[in-house]
């Protein structure tokens, strides 16, 4: 079938239909958004998107559309290829239909109804609706039949503050995903706010590098669509959860979440979160799933031993009490990464494997706040800062580095001079002394240097071979969704530039490692 029979077919179906809905302006909204190519010859819409919307909201009912994707905007594709474009956000939604190949697998999707993809339940968290689920490896990975799963949103901020949505997705029978081991729960994250798409890939490679975490998240990249709506790239990887394959941890271990939006202040009806003791960190426990108020008290005076041994810097009690080597590789990756979210903190996780074992940090999650970002909204400016979370002097001396009970009306050390206004300069974060305080003992601090002199090389290596293999990989992909989220960016102020966003990560992140070493030298 030709190209111009193809979008004639398209516009009289669509023309039939509005008017039999009675949308009198159909033909006329339809004929303003056609345009003659006189360098084809053919008749091209001129804005696919604006097209779908147009169609979408004549009314209160809406049908996807048989549109097969273009290869390039304004040319036709027969079939797809690794070297087509989606043309247009309506692709079809039909399981017999082909899926395409853009170099990366591809999602398909089907709920009976999308709109309520952002129902929440009775304390206003995402709830799940019945979906099925089906995945063109395209050549990566084995393909995935259609399977029955339940899907919902997911997240905080992307899922609060932007268009394009993260979710969660739970199978009916555990499922093998891109060659990860079978499980019913697994996550999409949209990375909307990320110029480059990659950091929090990167963010986990350089993790994976480090060695001493049990488990660290995968990274596959696919393409999603939801009911025919194109939803971008995403990148798919494990719910973190206790799971043989995930957090192995026994019955009687523990999988916490240091997390200040699922703490006691900002989710106060919950009951599986409190302060612990000595830090006053907002703590969410994320196994057992099942928790009384004995369990919860067992656990934050469990937690408690270990802040204690931490507060008085006793290096000899503290490796009984914790895996010392997944605390330093933790702290090194969120300095590097310059993930500010370890003030607050998010998304910081330790668990215990056993009610008898030492605690560990890890899995490592979300670095969005990370990387320079400079916090403007409009411009969503990333590589922003090469400022030091951990200061650039020794982080014992942060004039937050004390327990709760020795803290002013502002967060600081109420003998550190500071009192919230002048005092001694300091350019760290707010970071807890949690984090901070085992700086004060010479051997940590020796531990410290010399696994950031192991570590220093490989990183940067890591750092340029991801890179490159992501921007390979999903170049095709990123390009659909760079056209199907834009935003303003201050290198392009019409859309992501992702490539330009990468190379600038590449140099900003570079730069960090080979500053750091003068930086721990100082401690």
């Amino acid at each position: 079938m030709n190209f111009f029979v193809r979008k004639l077919g398209v516009i009289l179906f669509a023309s039939a239909w509005l008017i039999a809905c009675g949308d009198d302006s159909a033909t006329s909204s339809l004929s303003e958004n056609m345009e003659m190519d006189d360098s084809q010859g053919l008749i091209g819409i001129e804005s696919s998107e604006s097209f779908a919307i147009d169609i979408a909201s004549s009314s209160s009912t809406f049908i996807p559309a048989e549109l097969t994707p273009y290869s390039s905007f304004g040319e036709a594709s027969e079939t797809f290829s690794s070297s087509s474009r989606i043309d247009t956000f309506m692709v079809s939604s039909s399981s017999m239909d082909p899926m395409p190949d853009h170099g990366v697998p591809y999602m398909r999707i089907l709920v009976d109804d999308a709109t309520v993809l952002s129902r929440t339940d009775s304390v206003g968290e995402p709830a799940y609706i019945e979906c099925t689920v089906e995945v063109a490896g395209n050549g990566k990975y084995s393909d995935i039949p259609k399977r029955t799963a339940k899907i919902k949103q997911r997240g905080n901020s992307t899922r609060l503050w932007y268009d394009k949505k993260p979710y969660r997705i739970k199978f009916q029978d555990k499922t093998e995903m891109l060659g990860l081991a079978a499980n019913k729960d697994w996550v999409l994250l949209a990375n909307f706010r990320d110029p480059t798409n990659f950091m929090n890939a990167l963010a986990f490679d350089m993790a994976r590098e480090m060695g001493s975490f049990d488990f660290v998240n995968a990274n596959r990249f696919v393409e999603v669509e939801i009911n025919g709506d194109y939803k971008g790239l995403y990148r798919l990887t494990e719910q973190i959860e206790r799971s043989e394959n995930r957090v192995n941890i026994a019955a009687d271990g523990v999988l916490l979440s240091l997390d200040q939006d699922d703490g006691p202040e900002l989710s106060p009806e919950a009951t599986d979160n409190f302060w612990s003791a000595t830090y006053k960190l907002p703590v969410a426990v994320k196994y057992p799933k099942t928790l009384d108020e004995n369990n919860r008290d067992q656990i934050r005076s469990d937690f408690k031993q270990l802040e204690d041994a931490i507060a008085s810097a006793d290096y000899d009690l503290v490796q009984t009490l914790l895996d010392v080597n997944t605390l330093i590789d933790f702290l090194i990756l969120q300095e590097i990464t310059r993930n500010v979210e370890l003030e607050a903190p998010r998304s910081m996780y330790l668990y215990k494997a056993s009610a008898q074992g030492k605690y560990a940090f890890g899995p490592v999650w979300d670095f969005d706040g990370g990387f320079g970002y400079s916090w403007n909204e409009e411009t969503k400016e990333y590589f922003y800062s090469q400022s030091w979370i951990l200061g650039s002097g020794n982080p014992s001396e942060s004039p937050y580095n004390c327990i709760a009970e020795k803290k002013n009306d502002w967060g600081m050390c109420a003998s550190s001079g500071f009192g919230g206004f002048g005092g001694a300069l300091w350019d760290g974060s707010a970071a807890s002394g949690f984090f901070t305080n085992l700086f004060s003992n010479e051997y940590f601090v020796a531990d410290y240097k010399e696994r950031w002199l192991q570590l220093a090389s490989n990183i940067s290596d890591v750092v340029s071979e991801r890179l490159d293999s992501y921007s390979t990989e999903n170049a095709l992909a990123m390009e659909n969704d760079a056209a199907r989220w834009p935003w303003p960016q201050r290198n392009s102020g019409s859309g992501k530039n992702f490539s330009a966003s990468i190379l600038q990560l590449q140099t900003w992140i570079q730069k960090r490692i080979a500053d750091y070493t003068a930086v721990v030298n100082g401690y």
